[in-house]
């Protein structure tokens, strides 16, 4: 419904500048994303004009509330209503672009095992189409690729090389993009697709413990910032500020409050995302 009213809406006026956002769309395919640029661009347009309402409606409102000045509510309502409604129109043009990240990072993170099974299943002779069947049942991004090769090839039919090529062009990861891109290969040219997988195996589980290794090193390295200027820090701050304030006088307590409740809190957390982050698990 909000979607073919954004068409409805916007859909003729963006038509003239679709050859502009190209780019956009290849992010949109890769984040599988289900709208075409045109459905995309349409709703990021209409909903940047409703929070722009939105915006300066509750703006004006809130500012006059509180100043009670009805000229200046209506200049800053106006003022925030830009600001949002460009963080708005800024986040829908990126989210492709993240959310294509993201699905990269967890297919990535989820091909060696994967390939193993794959080449497990293949060493007992097993038709490509029921190798992907049971890699379907994989509660993943490539468990889902999976599902749409062997749905592709058991009820529309299509060959199996057409199905892989279908989600290599598909897929924002590089490396799933080159296996599968190499399966086809393999299977077209009549080659050993179990020897295939194994090499696969083989070479994307050296890949993941050298992930290990570097995720490690980036561990032991924001480690020792964090403790050295975190919390050996902070300490050495409140030791010292203790000593020095009756000296120069002043209130010092509110600031040792702050570092000891907010700062350093916020600061863990911070890098807990942080690590977590940076995980290849």
């Amino acid at each position: 419904m909000f979607k073919d009213l954004s068409v409805k809406i916007f859909g003729g006026v963006i038509a003239p500048y679709m050859d502009s956002f190209e780019p956009l769309e290849v992010k949109i395919r890769s984040a599988q994303l289900k709208y075409t640029l045109k459905e995309y661009l349409s709703i990021t347009l209409f909903s940047t004009l409703i929070l722009f309402m939105c915006a300066m409606l509750a703006g004006s409102f809130f500012v006059t509330f509180v100043t009670g000045g009805a000229l200046f509510s209506y200049t800053f309502s106006i003022i925030i209503s830009f600001l949002v409604s460009g963080v708005t129109f800024i986040a829908f043009y990126w989210y492709p672009n993240i959310r294509s990240k993201s699905i990269e990072s967890e297919v990535e993170r989820d091909i060696p095992f994967a390939v193993a099974s794959m080449a497990a299943a293949s060493s007992a002779g097993t038709h490509p189409a029921e190798i992907f069947k049971m890699l379907s049942i994989r509660e993943s991004v490539i468990g889902e690729d999976a599902k749409r090769i062997y749905r592709d090839v058991k009820m529309f039919g299509t060959d199996i090389s057409s199905a892989l090529a279908k989600v290599a062009n598909r897929t924002p990861s590089l490396a799933w993009s080159e296996i599968l891109w190499g399966l086809v290969t393999t299977i077209t040219t009549g080659g050993d697709t179990y020897k295939y997988l194994q090499d696969k195996t083989h070479d994307s589980m050296q890949q993941y413990r050298r992930m290990l290794e570097s995720y490690s090193n980036q561990i032991n390295f924001y480690t020792e910032i964090y403790i050295t200027m975190i919390i050996v820090g902070t300490l050495f701050f409140i030791v010292l500020s203790s000593v020095m304030s009756p000296l120069v006088g002043g209130d010092i307590l509110l600031v040792q409050t702050f570092l000891v409740f907010f700062f350093v809190p916020l600061t863990s957390i911070g890098f807990i995302v942080l690590l977590k982050g940076l995980s290849p698990l």
